[in-house]
């Protein structure tokens, strides 16, 4: 959790009403897009990066940067709302082996990156 310094294992569960989540995952309102931005970049502070022969930050790990956008407003004393859902996704770089001369726990990074990534090409296809 990027907005959370407390460590642990987050569990992603399904659930009928909310869907997939992430259980325990910290949430945070805002009121405008300033605020938002700042949310997003304390994200990014926190993200694990580490360098290798090919990038000097390679993100080592994938980040989801979700938001319900909410709009209510009063017509003729009836409130009305409309919702919507955005999810940014950044996904950490699938890097060859070999190029970045990975060892230690870099490779154990890079092994969980790209398998990973495999799973998730098997999931949208």
């Amino acid at each position: 959790d990027l907005l959370n310094n407390a460590k642990g294992n987050l569990q992603i569960r399904e659930d009928l009403k909310k869907g997939v989540y992430v259980e325990g995952l910290a949430e945070e309102q805002t009121q405008n897009a300033e605020e938002t931005i700042e949310l997003l970049r304390k994200g990014t502070r926190n993200r694990h990066v580490g360098a290798t022969q090919m990038n000097f930050e390679s993100s080592r790990s994938h980040s989801v940067f979700s938001m319900t956008i909410e709009l209510a407003k009063n017509e003729n004393g009836v409130l009305k709302t409309k919702s919507s859902k955005l999810h940014f996704v950044d996904l950490a770089g699938s890097e060859r082996q070999k190029q970045t001369a990975a060892a230690g726990e870099r490779l154990k990074e890079a092994t969980n990156i790209n398998k990973s990534l495999t799973v998730l090409g098997c999931v949208i296809n």
